[in-house]
């Protein structure tokens, strides 16, 4: 009985390793078939979406919206266009850097060296920082946000957008 646990466990452990390796990296352009630039009903379709109708914070101008296959990501749609996807916890995929939620800033520093824009982030102090690279300037880039303790928060991935700190502003 305790060697049929034992395997069932590193059976489902080769499993779910086997199926984080087999998804796609996060990058400047997207996740698989998640490309920044698609319609955002074409990506609805795809992933299953829910796209809020009406105005205010969940408007046609701009909105999130949650992709119910990967808990923790988020899409950014900006008039009908998909502009940049957010990683948090407990989202587990990584950049094609390597990198993911939980990875520490050293780690992102080294992965991009010179090329890194350090910036303080507007909401915690120092050692807290917003660090950016970017693909193609000013069009696709990778922002890493990383906390206090040095760890990555927070990914977001795509066009200028992943400059914007609350939500769509």
């Amino acid at each position: 009985m305790l060697v049929r646990r034992l395997v069932l466990t590193v059976l489902a452990t080769m499993a779910a390793c086997s199926a984080l390796a087999a998804s796609p990296p996060l990058t400047a352009n997207g996740w698989g078939k998640l490309r920044i630039g698609m319609r955002e009903r074409d990506a609805a379709k795809l992933f299953h979406m829910r796209i809020p109708r009406g105005i205010g914070p969940d408007s046609f101008e701009c909105r999130q919206d949650e992709v119910p296959s990967q808990e923790g990501m988020a899409v950014m749609a900006q008039r009908g266009i998909i502009t940049r996807i957010t990683l948090s916890a407990p989202n587990r995929l990584l950049t094609d850097r390597g990198l993911g939620i939980g990875s520490t800033e050293a780690e992102v520093r080294r992965a991009y060296g010179q090329t890194l824009k350090v910036m303080t982030t507007p909401y915690e102090e120092e050692p807290a920082h917003d660090l950016t690279f970017w693909a193609f300037p000013g069009k696709r880039g990778v922002r890493y946000d990383t906390n206090i303790a040095g760890s990555v928060e927070a990914i977001y991935v795509g066009s200028d957008a992943i400059n914007l700190i609350e939500g769509c502003s």
